[in-house]
């Protein structure tokens, strides 16, 4: 956490978000009250599992993970494993993703799985010939965001794929949280790395004396620049400046163990969620229509709350307020667990409206309701034993078989770790299990 939070807004926040400042203001306020209206009642589940149905499905998905757990130890044993093609081991993954996808029941389109991987690709061979240092904690970071793309790409209907201002907008996230999270980097080190970063957004150089990084996001910002030149497109840099806003004011957030009622920890969530994916929208197609906008946005706070519902004890550790953490170990998370899957309900509903939509529908549905149940049974202690038991039994499998599945996958990355090998498989085979049970987090 900075000391003196609002010295430090005023002195690093941007006024030239222009006119979707007061978009953005609108929506946040739009969803918070959405959240306050949502209802914490016992949802409405897709499909109740006996524990007969569970433990067959388990049996089934473990043969199958097996089965490309050893295909994937075999291939990574290879002496030759940096240098041959990657063809083999991605139809490998595409079967096991296929496989995957029906005994979850989360029916994924093969255009789309084609599109992933692809997309996948083409931005780690970019990460690996712009950065081959960076470590493969922040590539995931960064490609959890070119996920988010791709399924908006999807959304738009255009062509999945990983565009070089989509790249350059994941890469910077890793990048300035190494920076912002440094305990090593004083207070003061941080607000003029905060003030070199919006002033290049907004359009003006780094300083000559700028720093390795800074000169990685300035290469960044000018890749952003390139496909959409600022006069032409200057929603998009509104909206990276909205993100940037956002994530400044979500640092009164960290390090601090105040009231709910001292900070809006609701609405600064809800703005950085929000802000985050109404700019991937614009990042993947330059400009947006009100629906667009409301979209990504809405997204944008359900991704938010899911990402805290899955960080719940790791936030609550290290003093940051979220929804949940500030709550939890107080009372039982059930009702707030309860809200989310209505909340993203009515997201889904209230945003895809068009008919043609409907398999995404179903898709972002099921996929999302899954994702809150296993991270529920991940931090299982947190919630009342009759509401984990109530809910196990609308999900595929066991809580405790999501546990093993996750140990596995672990060891297998392990693996690869020590080997030193191309992080391409690995990062593709955790996102083919991100994409379907969320298992590895």
């Amino acid at each position: 956490m900075l000391d003196n939070s609002k010295d430090f807004l005023v002195s690093v926040l941007s006024s030239q978000t222009g006119n979707l400042a007061d978009t953005i203001t609108q929506l946040t306020q739009k969803y918070v009250r959405l959240w306050w209206q949502t209802p914490a009642s016992f949802p409405l589940f897709f499909k109740n599992y006996s524990t007969t149905e569970q433990k067959k499905i388990e049996k089934e998905i473990s043969h199958v993970v097996e089965k490309f757990f050893a295909y994937m130890e075999q291939y990574l044993a290879r002496e030759d494993v940096n240098e041959i093609d990657f063809n083999e081991p991605i139809d490998q993954a595409k079967v096991y993703l296929k496989k995957m996808s029906d005994l979850t029941g989360i029916h994924l389109n093969p255009t789309f799985v084609n599109g992933f991987i692809r997309s996948t690709q083409l931005f780690i061979d970019r990460v690996n010939t712009f950065d081959p240092s960076m470590a493969p904690e922040n590539i995931y970071q960064a490609l959890r965001n070119i996920w988010t793309t791709n399924t908006l790409q999807n959304y738009m209907n255009l062509e999945t794929g990983c565009s070089q201002s989509m790249f350059a907008y994941s890469m910077i996230y890793p990048y300035t949280d190494n920076v912002m999270d440094d305990v090593s980097i004083p207070q003061t080190g941080k607000i003029r790395f905060s003030e070199n970063l919006k002033c290049r957004l907004e359009g003006k150089p780094y300083p000559r004396d700028c720093t390795e990084t800074e000169k990685k996001l300035d290469t960044l910002v000018s890749l952003i620049e390139e496909q959409y030149p600022r006069v032409e497109f200057p929603d998009v840099f509104q909206s990276l400046l909205g993100i940037y806003n956002a994530q400044a004011k979500s640092l009164i957030q960290q390090g601090q163990d105040v009231s709910p009622y001292v900070i809006d920890v609701l609405g600064i969530s809800f703005e950085k969620g929000g802000t985050s994916v109404l700019a991937d929208g614009y990042l993947v197609k330059g400009c947006l229509d009100e629906s667009q906008q409301d979209y990504c946005f809405a997204l944008g706070t359900f991704l938010q709350l899911a990402d805290d519902i899955q960080d719940i004890l790791m936030d609550k550790k290290n003093n940051h307020m979220t929804l949940f953490s500030q709550v939890a170990g107080k009372y039982p998370l059930d009702d707030i667990a309860n809200k989310l899957f209505h909340y993203i309900s009515l997201i889904v509903e209230n945003t895809l409206e068009n008919p043609s939509r409907q398999d995404l529908k179903k898709l972002l549905h099921k996929s999302f309701y899954f994702h809150i149940m296993e991270a529920v049974g991940k931090n299982r202690e947190l919630y009342s034993n009759q509401y984990i038991k109530k809910l196990e039994a609308h999900f595929p499998f066991r809580f405790s078989f999501l546990k093993k599945m996750r140990k596995r996958l672990r060891k297998l990355h392990l693996k690869q770790e020590q080997r030193d090998a191309n992080l391409r498989l690995d990062i593709i085979s955790s996102g083919l299990l991100a994409l379907t049970a969320r298992v590895y987090e």
